[in-house]
């Protein structure tokens, strides 16, 4: 898939002064995109238990939640980590989706999500940035696993 040029100027606007030019929606540049959302990272089996993990590997606190099915904010301090659901009782019904985000700003946060049978662990880190960010992470009806 080519990133096209509108998406590419809004990666790069923090390094380019403000200008308004007109862009063309049709211009690509000649890179891949490693991942879309569109491509599933990961799948479970839907039709048994699910439970994430998530571990904050970074040096600034988090909060996390699912969102569906809606559950309490839960802020993760650096080095801890926390649960939902469980791979032995139906508690999460599927879809689900989960959002992370950092406790403070200017701090962004990355993710690696690896899927062992019907556990999603996501290890979050940090990293400096001017604006802060976040993580979405959707289980769909069919058990596909897809990062935002």
């Amino acid at each position: 898939m080519k990133l096209p040029l509108a998406a590419a100027a809004l990666c790069f606007a923090t390094l380019l002064p403000t200008a308004v030019l007109p862009i063309s929606a049709e211009r690509s540049f000649g890179f891949e995109v490693a991942q879309s959302a569109a491509e599933a990272i990961g799948k479970i089996n839907p039709n048994r238990p699910v439970q994430i993990e998530v571990v904050n590997a970074g040096d600034a606190p988090i909060t996390c939640m699912l969102t569906q099915p809606a559950s309490a904010e839960r802020r993760v301090p650096p080095g801890g980590k926390t649960t939902f659901g469980s791979t032995r009782t139906n508690y999460l019904p599927l879809p689900i989706n989960f959002l992370a985000y950092p406790d403070r700003d200017n701090i962004g946060i990355s993710s690696y999500v690896f899927v062992e049978g019907n556990v999603v662990k996501i290890v979050i880190g940090e990293q400096i940035s001017q604006i802060s960010g976040d993580i979405s992470l959707n289980i769909n009806e069919d058990g596909s696993i897809f990062l935002f």
